[in-house]
């Protein structure tokens, strides 16, 4: 079972990313077979069941029903409350979801990446391996109810399976580069039935299976029996819209371009149009061959990501105090076989293992009198605060060392 922190490399796992980078991302879909318990710590029934008990996090934009591919009006599934942050919001009333889940309703709970840990983990793990913008929504589905139609998505999409069994069916049809634009969102059920072509494959999904495909990828699916469970995280990267949109907000500043068109009356207002578009498309050009302008693109791509965070108690209350602590253990000295590591007391060969992703941690203690947690989180400072605070207890429990 993967924990987290995950890593991309990990989630790929038999193929691995470099493979996937060079032979898929982009290019065509990828099922991946898994261990069952392989993304246990992204979701469970368990967990989802907990979740959805929150019932005031929830509201009828986040949780949503669709039953023989058709959305339920939320106003057949939802009731008027009182807002956690004050006013009124319709929110999905529990007996009322549970009376369409029985009907075989699909449920859609959406941005839910930040709901737990593990989904929080899986999303950087994703965004610091892809360089995009990472959303999570899950699937419910359930009796062989078929929810959508076959479709595709402007993101590309990494399914993890987690619960239950289902069946996609890929189709050669791509839409090329599609955006969140209600360009692509208009199209007929007839014209989506032609353009997804013919059937490129079926995927069984089991827990533990990952199902990528990029976007523009014509799809649908169908869960059997008994109710399936997956997260569909769509990615999203910058295009060059957002080039666009950077120079759009730099040419407010150039008054060229705030200045009036011709007067389509005007003697001549072809010519005159065409000498302005000119001149307009030549200053543009200019902007975008400055080097700022890449500075900037760099600076979007490198920030292009959802802000993640989470709280490290009772850690952080330790951190206030930053507490000192004096080492205790005299003629203990941690040695290395292959890749194992072991505290060992002079004149002893008797060892207490230590694991390899704290033994640089351990040395750095044990080569000191006293230290500070602030001084030992500074000498690491990509290790997460619960992890060093789970070493100083485990290193006081064993009497090595003592706060002062």
């Amino acid at each position: 079972m993967l924990t987290p922190p995950f890593s991309f490399d990990d989630i790929l796992a038999p193929l691995g990313a470099e493979r996937f980078f060079a032979e898929y991302e982009g290019q065509r879909p990828l099922h991946l077979k898994g261990a069952a318990d392989k993304f246990a710590a992204v979701m469970s029934w368990a967990r989802l069941s907990e979740l959805l008990s929150m019932a005031t996090i929830w509201s009828q934009a986040s949780l949503q029903l669709v039953l023989d591919k058709e959305t339920i009006p939320a106003a057949r599934y939802c009731a008027a409350a009182a807002g956690r942050d004050g006013g009124q919001v319709l929110r999905p009333d529990p007996d009322q979801v549970q009376r369409f889940l029985r009907q075989g309703a699909t449920l859609i709970a959406n941005d839910i990446d930040h709901l737990s840990i593990g989904l929080t983990a899986f999303s950087q793990a994703l965004e610091g391996a892809l360089g995009g913008k990472v959303q999570g929504n899950l699937y419910l589905s359930s009796r062989r109810r078929q929810g959508f139609a076959a479709h595709f998505d402007t993101h590309d999409v990494y399914a993890v399976h987690v619960e239950g069994t289902k069946t996609w069916h890929v189709y050669e049809g791509r839409a090329v580069d599609p955006i969140a634009h209600p360009a692509f969102r208009s199209y007929s059920e007839e014209y989506l039935e032609k353009a997804r072509g013919q059937k490129l494959m079926d995927v069984h999904m089991e827990p533990g299976d990952l199902l990528y495909l990029p976007r523009g990828q014509f799809h649908d699916a169908l869960a059997d029996e008994g109710g399936a469970v997956h997260i569909a995280f769509g990615v999203t990267y910058p295009i060059g819209m957002d080039v666009m949109a950077l120079i759009y907000e730099r040419v407010v500043g150039e008054p060229e371009f705030r200045a009036n068109l011709p007067r389509r009356t005007e003697p001549d207002a072809a010519r005159k149009l065409a000498e302005r578009l000119q001149a307009l498309a030549e200053r543009i050009g200019q902007m975008l061959a400055e080097p700022r302008t890449a500075q900037q693109i760099e600076a979007l791509q490198q920030g292009f990501h959802y802000p993640r965070h989470r709280y490290e108690l009772p850690d952080l209350l330790r951190e206030a105090a930053d507490d000192r602590y004096r080492v205790r253990a005299k003629g203990i000295r941690l040695v290395r076989q292959g890749e194992r590591f072991g505290l060992v007391r002079e004149g002893t060969r008797a060892a207490t293992e230590v694991p390899a992703e704290v033994s640089g941690l351990v040395a750095w203690v044990m080569q000191r009198q006293e230290f500070a947690t602030s001084e030992l989180r500074a000498a690491f400072p990509g290790r997460p605060a619960s992890a060093i605070g789970q070493l100083l207890r485990d290193l006081a429990a064993m009497r090595l060392i003592e706060v002062i």
